[in-house]
């Protein structure tokens, strides 16, 4: 299995830029993309976001948006989810974080699951961070590993 994780904003250098990458490191199949969105306007803002992220998914793949009102999944429940779409023969999986203002509805509709970190608004470096942990403890759990006690 891919992974992509694909967030909206600038790259910065921080204290959870530090752990996420020590997560990758650790998962040999992962890519970051990030995407920066220049427009004013909230709604047209959000409308460009959500093209870009739906665009960084290939075409054999699955979109996972993370949303404060998406649906709260444990570690277990998502690795089973990942595990029957690699056994249905999906390669790529696109976790998706959008910015500031929120998700457009175009994109909650696209995406093939919405999911949620509890009904808490995160920072979006600390989003980050904490699904590249998550992608690395499904990783753990696919593969029986102690890890994920």
């Amino acid at each position: 299995m891919q992974y992509i994780i694909s967030t909206i904003g600038k790259a910065k250098n921080s204290d959870e830029d530090i752990i996420t990458h020590k997560y990758l490191k650790r998962i040999k199949n992962v890519e970051l993309k990030q995407f920066e969105v220049k427009n004013k306007s909230p709604e047209k803002k959000r409308d460009e976001e959500a093209l870009k992220l739906i665009n960084a998914t290939p075409k054999n793949g699955k979109l996972i948006l993370l949303d404060e009102k998406g649906e709260n999944l444990s570690s277990n429940d998502l690795a089973k989810i990942i595990l029957n779409w690699r056994d249905n023969n999906i390669t790529n999986i696109n976790f998706a974080i959008g910015g500031a203002f929120g998700n457009s509805e175009k994109i909650k509709k696209t995406a093939d699951k919405v999911i949620a970190f509890g009904q808490l608004t995160w920072p979006h470096q600390m989003v980050k961070m904490m699904i590249a942990e998550q992608i690395y403890r499904i990783e753990t759990i696919i593969q029986g590993h102690p890890y994920h006690k």
